[in-house]
């Protein structure tokens, strides 16, 4: 069993470049993925998320990669504007001539442009820098597994202590079913007899009507198929491949049967084991909710 809370970080320190992965993985009904990365590693995008994507099938994954050049002065690019250039000096001439003004420090006048001359990073990384970064995000995605897989397992050992408890309150409706039954048959009786009063009583009738009325209000499938359902759930639990949408599927089921037992009895003590289950399916849920 895999939870789908975690936290990875690693860190690769080259000669000439460093790289920082940070993974954070949350709940999600699906697998979503949220790259922030530095404009120079957004191509490595599509393969990154290829390859977290056959680790992880659920969650909300948040990947943060950092990027630190140790020479940035070899990482700058020079770029000059020639044809502006010589445009902007071919216009000061030709005012200088028109105004018969000395033309004497040209270059002083073309550094007074600062669109002629721009610095800029350069962008394109290297095979070598790729195979790195892909290094480090697969070693904080192990870290991030390793951190779900954890609290996978503390989430595994909270969900069978619940459903062991669920199982206790299950045989205590089960041992109650007889009662709640004779509470049934006389209390159908007695509603019978009081409207059949005054006419002759059909006591074959009667006792059809009754039967009737028991197979109506008896708990038994629903405790069958509660018991089914707390059997495979705890077989799913105890599943390595274990799923949080199967998990979840079946607290669905186990509350809506606890629900219709809980409307068919008028037992005060089932009432009660009924509210005691509807609890402890609710904790069972609020769990597998974090489950992949």
């Amino acid at each position: 069993m895999k939870s789908m809370t975690g936290f990875g970080n690693q860190k690769l320190q080259k000669k000439d470049f460093s790289v920082e992965v940070s993974l954070r993985s949350v709940n999600g009904r699906f697998l979503e993925l949220r790259f922030h990365l530095p404009k120079e590693y957004l191509s490595l995008e599509t393969e990154l998320k290829k390859i977290l994507s056959q680790k992880l099938k659920r969650g909300t994954i948040d990947i943060f990669i950092s990027r630190r050049m140790k020479n940035q002065s070899h990482q700058v690019e020079i770029q000059v504007n020639q044809a502006l250039a010589k445009k902007i000096h071919l216009a000061y001439r030709e005012l200088s001539q028109e105004l018969k003004i000395p033309f004497q420090d040209p270059w002083s006048v073309l550094l007074n442009h600062p669109e002629l001359v721009q610095l800029q990073e350069a962008s394109e990384v290297s095979s070598h820098e790729k195979k790195s970064v892909q290094e480090v995000f697969e070693a904080a995605l192990r870290s991030c597994e390793k951190e779900r897989m954890r609290e996978g397992e503390a989430i595994k050992k909270h969900l069978l202590g619940l459903v062991l408890l669920l199982e206790k309150e299950v045989q205590k409706i089960l041992s109650l079913r007889s009662e709640a039954n004779k509470h049934l048959q006389e209390k159908y009786e007695a509603k019978i007899k009081l409207r059949l009063k005054d006419s002759d009583i059909d006591y074959q009738r009667l006792s059809q009507e009754i039967v009737i009325q028991l197979e109506k209000g008896d708990i038994n499938e629903e405790i069958q198929r509660l018991s089914q359902h707390v059997v495979n759930f705890k077989v799913l639990i105890k599943n390595p491949q274990s799923e949080g949408k199967k998990l979840d599927f079946y607290t669905q089921e186990l509350l809506r049967e606890v629900n219709t037992i809980g409307s068919k009895s008028q037992i005060s003590d089932i009432t009660q084991s009924v509210i005691e289950a509807k609890a402890l399916i609710e904790k069972l849920r609020e769990q597998v909710q974090n489950v992949e």
